[in-house]
Parts: C-alpha cells; structure tokens; sequence
C-alpha cells in the first residue's frame, strides 16, 4: 500500500513528511473531507509507514515487504487498530471507544509505538467523544491516533482542539477518471470522465454510479422528479425501496444504494440553482440539463434551496442508519409539496 496508490493528496503527505523530519509529528489527527475521497486508505497507508520495518522513519514511506507492512496490509497487525461504527448501529457506541482505549494503553508488541484509526468519529455522541479525551491528553509514547470524520464541525471542540485537523479534497476530475480507467471502473476515458464529474471527486461515488443498474434507475428517477405533471411521492418510495432491495439482502448494501440516490437528489437540486441563477449547471449528462431545466422554470430559488437542504438532511439520516422506508416517505413527501405543480397552486 505505497503512497503512489493514494491518489489525489500528494500535499497530504508532504506537510506530514515534513512534520516528520521537523520533530513536529502530532500523536492525534482528525481527518476530515468529503465521503469516498480515500481518507480510510491515506490512514492505513499512513499507519503503514509508521509501523514499517525497515524503512526510515524520516522517508514516511512504507516498504511493503517487510512483516510489518504485510501485516498492516492484510489486517493482522499486533499494534494497529482500526475500528469503527457498526454497520447495525446509529452511533459510534462508547463500548468500543473505551475498548480501544484499553488496548491503546498497552505496550507495543512489536515495535517502539502503536497506532489506531478510527472511522466514523461523526457518529461519536458525547459520551463517547468524551471517553477518547484522556487517550488525547495522554496518549502512550510513541502513540498515534487518526479520526476520520467529515468535519471538524461535527465533532466536540474539546476533540478538535488536541488533534491536527488535516483536511482532503475531492479529487480532481482528471484525477479520478485515470483512477477509474486504472481500476476497470470504466473501459473508455469519456466514460471515466463523465462518471468522475459526476461523482464530486469521490471514488466511492464513482463506482456506485458505474452499476448499469443504478444509471438507469437514476435517469428514470431524475426525469420523474422534474416532469411537467408532478410526481407521485409514494411511488417514487416504493420504487427507490425495490430498487434498493436489488443491492442483496445486506441493509448495508441496500443503504448505500439509497444514499447514493439521495445525493443524486441533491446534485439535481444543485443544477437547478445554478440554472435560476443564469449560469450554465456543472453537469456533464444533457438529459440532466434538461431536467433540471425544466424544474428552473417553475421554481423559485429559495424552493430550490429547500429542496437540496431536504435531500441533505435525508442523506445525513441515512447515514445514521435511520429507518429507510420512514426517512424516504418524509423526503419524498416534502420534495413533492414543493416541486408537484398541483400542491404549489
């Protein structure tokens, strides 16, 4: 897992070289930026370099051969822990913050510190947040801690002040598309390119949208959402809910289906601003342009601006596992109060 497969955050890794060399290396980070940008992997590529055997630690550059880097690599790492917000659960419990912490506290097993990455610190309620603090003022010598949230808003100011807050940037469109074509997301460079626009610089976008499944139902969805006639709100549940259920059984896979479409919900809505606005909507797809078109037409901007909050809020409901079908059927019935022509008479 060198860093030439972390794309996008070259700069990331300089400041973090440089603090290295300085003495200056902080024992907590928070990683913050958007989903799907590779924040996850800069981490364990990061805890990587620092558990290498063989590499000095000046170069912040992992081997990739020796046992440390292999057991980094395949999960197996006596003094690195990864942990995380369960898939069944809304927040992050506090069970396995105080865990971490217990295990944290212990001597390394095989070299001079250990290292923990933990995903989704968005989740984190306060109780849980609080239970990290002690790690945060005191962590072991040698000891470093990466949190992975999306911003340094969402979490408790007394976390944020004992971290360095390092910020990713959605990838750039080039960027991700050669990523893409690398990858066999996508076979040709216009395909890799349009799916790299449209999925905001996240690789974890991307490959959703590449499923011929969900493009098909996004465009039946989108066209829906901006016909002259309104849509029906139940409806459209029902048909996200099926469409959802294609994913396979796991509520996981199914989540994220519907989060993706959400998001899609809320680029529209994006689009649609732009359009009100008098400039030329940020999309890549003439079929989107001409939906969101249509909807600029008879919406004012302060509407648009209601629905894309709407569709955020639904995504950040998803996100903590909220349940679907009650989340869908609130969205879908405040889209249609504002965008249906009937209800707006």
């Amino acid at each position: 897992m060198p860093w030439r497969s972390v794309r996008g955050h070259d700069r990331v890794v300089d400041t973090l070289r440089s603090g290295v060399r300085s003495g200056r290396f902080p024992h907590a980070f928070l990683f913050v930026g958007p989903e799907g940008v590779g924040k996850r992997t800069f981490a364990l590529t990061l805890a990587q370099a620092l558990l290498c055997e063989t590499r000095p630690e000046a170069d912040l550059e992992p081997c990739g051969v020796c046992p440390g880097c292999i057991q980094v690599e395949g999960g197996t790492h006596p003094d690195l822990i990864v942990a995380g917000r369960p898939e069944d659960k809304q927040e992050l419990p506090i069970k396995i913050i105080r865990d971490l912490c217990d295990e944290f506290g212990l001597k390394p097993a095989r070299g001079p510190r250990k290292v923990a990455v933990v995903d989704d610190v968005d989740s984190m309620n306060d109780e849980a947040a609080n239970a990290f603090l002690k790690t945060l003022e005191e962590p072991p010598p040698g000891a470093v801690l990466i949190l992975i949230g999306t911003s340094p808003e969402q979490q408790l100011e007394t976390v944020v002040s004992r971290c360095q807050v390092v910020r990713f940037e959605p990838l750039a469109a080039e960027e991700l598309a050669s990523l893409l074509l690398e990858k066999g997301v996508a076979s040709e460079p216009a395909e890799a390119l349009k799916l790299a626009m449209l999925a905001d610089g996240s690789v974890g976008r991307a490959v959703g949208l590449a499923d011929p499944d969900l493009g098909r139902y996004r465009r039946d969805l989108i066209d829906g959402l901006a016909g002259e006639r309104g849509f029906d709100p139940a409806e459209h549940v029902r048909l996200l809910d099926a469409f959802a259920k294609q994913a396979g059984k796991e509520s996981g896979a199914q989540r994220r289906r519907v989060r993706l479409m959400v998001w899609e919900m809320a680029r529209l809505f994006r689009g649609v601003l732009w359009q009100t606005a008098g400039l030329e909507p940020p999309s890549p797809d003439p079929e989107d342009r001409r939906a969101i078109a249509r909807l600029a037409e008879r919406l004012e901007p302060e509407d648009v601006f209601v629905l894309a909050d709407r569709a955020m809020e639904a995504d950040f409901h998803l996100q903590r596992n909220l349940y679907m079908s009650l989340v869908l059927e609130s969205l879908f019935h405040d889209l249609a109060k504002v965008i249906n022509p009937k209800a707006r008479s």
